[in-house]
């Protein structure tokens, strides 16, 4: 992705690809919804020029509509970029998106171009720290800096994930500052859908089984 995707930003194809994976990841969640499996959030990447063109919610909701499933089970994320900063339309587009029953929170946050001004002027429903501040968690000044923003992030009343985990020292100390989810190579690398959702099957005919006794 980090090859392509700004290939096709710069040919003006990115949209495109934004539509297929929402597409996929509805159909996705439709199938796990018919299987009974309805806690299972996932995230599908927008870049800020997809949010911000003017057919993007007639777009999303129409995609949407065609699949059944718990609409907050669809979270977007709005991905940085230094072009593409009408402000205005984002927030307008993203206060559509979440009145539609889909969350939304900013990915990649903290290093880049995205910042606590983009939450002043954005009604988030959370926030993804970039793995950069993941990585130098064993810090001192790294550890201060993501307790603070986790922190201001909650009394925002924000949940804060956390992306790029890796080792079970990160896991740890993470939840010692109380972030609310970790994604990572940790709990699993890319699968294809299918190997997926067989995991997410057998666990969750796991926690629906009663303990003996």
């Amino acid at each position: 992705p980090g090859k392509f995707v700004p290939l096709m930003e710069r040919e003006g194809l990115v949209g495109r690809l934004d539509y297929y994976c929402l597409e996929k990841v509805c159909a996705f969640l439709e199938m796990l919804d018919r299987n009974g499996v309805r806690d299972f959030f996932i995230s599908c990447n927008f870049a800020r020029s997809t949010i911000t063109s003017g057919d993007f919610v007639e777009k999303c909701r129409e995609i949407i509509s065609r699949y059944h499933f718990i609409r907050e089970l669809l979270i977007f994320e709005v991905t940085e970029s230094e072009e593409s900063r009408d402000q205005a339309q984002m927030n307008a587009h993203i206060k559509a998106m979440r009145a539609f029953g889909v969350r939304v929170i900013f990915d990649d946050f903290g290093v880049g171009f995205s910042s606590f001004q983009d939450l002043q002027e954005s009604a988030m429903d959370g926030l993804k720290l970039d793995k950069y501040l993941v990585e130098n968690i064993r810090t001192k000044q790294g550890r201060s800096l993501l307790e603070a923003m986790v922190r201001a992030g909650h009394e925002l009343g924000l949940t804060i994930l956390a992306e790029g985990v890796e080792e079970e020292e990160q896991v740890q100390m993470l939840q010692q500052l109380q972030c609310d989810v970790l994604q990572g190579f940790y709990f699993s690398y890319p699968i294809p859908a299918g190997e997926a959702a067989k995991r997410i099957f057998a666990q969750f005919r796991t926690q629906d089984t009663p303990a003996d006794g």
